[in-house]
């Protein structure tokens, strides 16, 4: 029997998101100062906008960000690559949208499948956006996971993106410098996987680094302030955003389709506006709710909070959750502290999960009070913590000490010595 082509329509329910929604996802993401700045651009091209710069910003910030080197961020370092690029208007602009759901560290820790259902653009549009993303500086950017961030920092080191992506995939293998394991594998002479390894241990974990440049100043948009009787109260900031409104005309006053749509483009904005405070505000009330004692106290402990946990308790979608917490910090004590330090998955303990924040405060101290003539290595401390009950191993300890910005036992002798 002969094969019959035909033509024929299907239903199909899907999930889409309007452009309203869209809209206030974008807006949600930015950061506080480059979300005021997209307030101001739409205001200017669009009339019927209305915006009032809201007063009363606290005079030490405003201080800090008139005193503070203008830096190029990395959000505005990236569009700036993709816009040299000769990329399809639909390929840019998915690229300019994937450098809005990138994290502070340059990772991509959202599924292109769940990018394509929110946004409606098709899985292979965004597949080419992120290829943009990720052939911009600096190397590694818009990686979706470790092996993928090394296999790209490989293969701007001058290694052959085949073979760079094989060397990712082989990272145990090089740590213990199984040679002949390796050769058998790659196919590749021993002196080649030398210098891959070198190359590997000059690499950061993260495609940005922390003195890297790339940092959007940390402008609190929420408070917690303690009340009477020990009670946290949270408000949102005046002076972080501006108020908008959209002109009292009605919409079908109004002649011409290009009117019309700035007429819409306005009410989606300050709706946005309106979503991102709402949002905002719910998650600092949770952080108030959650980390009690860190506020009571003297900001020293923070209980072990995962993003699924609080975005289950608070009925939003992780990928929410994430861009509101992204580049955004609370005000407690005159202190500014961002809104993703209040979440982390705890490490096994001895009275229940412990947050990284308390063994960071934990190796700090253990570090302060030892010997200078036999600085504690990170295996005797690994060693300590496991016995106070914590499950944790050398390698995260040596990763919690960097991230204090506190050297080696060798650096931390070497340093006394001198």
């Amino acid at each position: 029997m002969a094969a019959k082509s035909g033509l024929g329509l299907v239903p199909r329910q899907g999930l889409v998101l309007t452009e309203a929604m869209r809209q206030s996802l974008v807006l949600l993401r930015l950061p506080t100062l480059a979300a005021a700045e997209a307030i101001a651009r739409e205001a200017e091209e669009n009339p019927f906008l209305v915006v009032d710069p809201a007063g009363g910003g606290s005079p030490a910030f405003d201080y800090a960000l008139d005193t503070t080197a203008a830096t190029e961020s990395l959000g505005e370092s990236l569009r700036r690559q993709i816009a040299l690029q000769r990329l399809d208007p639909a390929v840019a602009a998915a690229a300019l949208y994937l450098v809005g759901e990138l994290r502070e560290d340059g990772y991509l820790d959202v599924a292109l499948s769940d990018l394509a259902a929110e946004t409606g653009a098709p899985i292979a549009v965004l597949e080419e956006g992120l290829a943009a993303v990720q052939a911009c500086e600096p190397a590694g950017v818009g990686a979706r996971s470790l092996s993928e961030c090394l296999e790209l920092k490989l293969a701007d080191a001058g290694i052959e993106r085949q073979l760079a992506r094989a060397c990712a995939d082989h990272l145990d293998d090089f740590a213990e410098a199984r040679w002949a394991r390796l050769s058998r594998s790659l196919r590749q002479p021993q002196a080649l996987l030398e210098k891959v390894a070198t190359l590997l241990r000059g690499f950061g974990s993260a495609p940005v680094r922390e003195d890297g440049g790339w940092v959007d100043p940390l402008v609190p948009e929420l408070a917690v302030e303690v009340g009477v009787q020990g009670r946290l109260a949270v408000a949102l900031l005046p002076g972080r955003l501006p108020a908008c409104a959209v002109m009292a005309v009605p919409r079908g006053s109004l002649e011409g389709e290009a009117l019309r749509t700035l007429h819409d483009r306005a009410r989606r904005m300050a709706a946005a506006v309106i979503a991102r405070r709402e949002t905002l505000l719910r998650i600092g009330t949770h952080i108030a709710e959650t980390q009690s004692a860190f506020f009571l106290g003297r900001h020293d402990t923070i209980a072990p909070v995962s993003r699924a946990e609080a975005a289950a308790a608070l009925a939003i979608h992780p990928t929410t959750l994430g861009r509101a917490l992204a580049g955004k910090a609370l005000l407690a004590g005159n202190q500014a502290f961002p809104l993703a330090m209040f979440f982390s998955r705890g490490l096994p303990g001895a009275e229940g999960a412990v947050s990284p924040f308390d063994v960071q405060q934990r190796i700090r101290a253990m570090i302060a009070q030892e010997s200078s003539d036999a600085p504690l290595a990170d295996d005797r401390i690994c060693a300590q913590l496991q016995k106070e009950g914590v499950d944790i191993a050398r390698r995260t300890v040596a990763k919690y000490r960097k991230c204090l910005r506190i050297p080696s036992s060798f650096g931390r002798k070497r340093r006394k010595v001198i």
